[in-house]
């Protein structure tokens, strides 16, 4: 395999795409890249749902640029990474504890290109799988930045949980969960709910036009029941008491994806947490304009230069 290119989206300088075999036989596709000067650390970008590497090349080089090595995973079900349906658009899980692992076995792969400190940077569903694999000390690292964290979603009212855990009991897991899209399609700026930036949203649409396989639809009833069972773990009495490592909780104050209010009751249970909300934006802060990014990554640099300072 190789990046998907277009036009405005390079690659970061030294970046290597590497695949290995994660569980039940699944190929998972990783990108690094080294810092571009002498690496102050390692920052590790863990995309949400329907994303993959190449969405988060301008993030991985800004990340260069100020002195961090990068990392980036192409979750299993999606991106290039290898399937568990035979519908490639479905976005499927068994359970988070397979992605979380992934994530584990990818850095250790990569880990001789990886200086230490690690700063994991979630969005998303990638925020489910990292504290996940947090909480189930899968990986340690030194500080951890999540954009929108898929920590609870709105709509999973505990009839829809009850209602995905028992049709994923009934072995029908593998089918779409109702009322989701089945088939990718490119929806027009003006409906979107990720981003005021259109520059940066046309360009997510052309990388799935140029590579169709990195297309995804919408997520299976066993994606739901999986979600839920991670999600609903993080509530758990002390659940995430030794995940003591610095943490910044960035929520989208226009956000309709995911729940915010989720974010503040898992924010509250995490010891050393700061939690901001983003005024104006979407979903997808990492996506946004200069603009409404501007607060995040004052933020992000606060945690960076707490946890891996600047080489003078």
């Amino acid at each position: 395999m190789a990046f998907v290119a277009i036009v405005g989206n390079p690659a970061p300088d030294g970046a290597i795409e590497e695949t290995f075999t994660g569980r039940r036989g699944v190929a998972i596709r990783v990108m690094r890249a080294p810092a571009l000067a002498a690496a102050r650390g390692s920052v590790l970008i863990c995309p949400g749902r329907t994303e993959f590497i190449e969405k988060y090349f301008e993030v991985a080089r800004r990340l260069q640029a100020d002195g961090f090595a990068t990392f980036c995973i192409d979750w299993r079900g999606q991106g290039l990474s290898g399937r568990e349906t035979k519908n490639p658009q479905k976005g499927h899980f068994v359970s988070l504890d397979d992605p979380a692992a992934d994530l584990a076995a990818a850095l250790d792969l990569c880990k001789d290109h990886l200086p230490r400190p690690h700063i994991v940077l979630a969005h998303s569903m990638g925020g489910a799988i990292v504290l996940r694999a947090l909480q189930t000390r899968r990986i340690v690292v030194e500080g951890a930045a999540f954009s929108a964290p898929m920590w609870g979603i709105a709509a999973f009212t505990r009839a829809v949980k009850s209602y995905a855990r028992f049709m994923t009991s009934l072995g029908a897991g593998q089918s779409y969960a109702p009322g989701v899209e089945r088939v990718w399609r490119r929806e027009t700026f003006e409906k979107n709910a990720l981003t005021h930036d259109r520059v940066r949203y046309a360009r997510s649409m052309d990388l799935v036009e140029a590579e169709p396989r990195l297309a995804l639809a919408g997520p299976t009833i066993g994606w739901a029941a999986a979600s839920a069972q991670c999600m609903d773990g993080f509530c758990a009495a002390g659940a995430l008491a030794h995940v003591t490592a610095p943490i910044l909780i960035a929520t989208a104050e226009e956000e309709k994806l995911v729940d915010n209010a989720a974010q503040a009751a898992v924010a509250a249970t995490l010891p050393n947490a700061t939690h901001i909300t983003i005024p104006g934006a979407r979903h997808e802060i990492l996506m946004e304009t200069d603009e409404l990014q501007r607060p995040f990554w004052a933020a992000f640099n606060a945690l960076a230069d707490r946890v891996a300072p600047k080489i003078s």
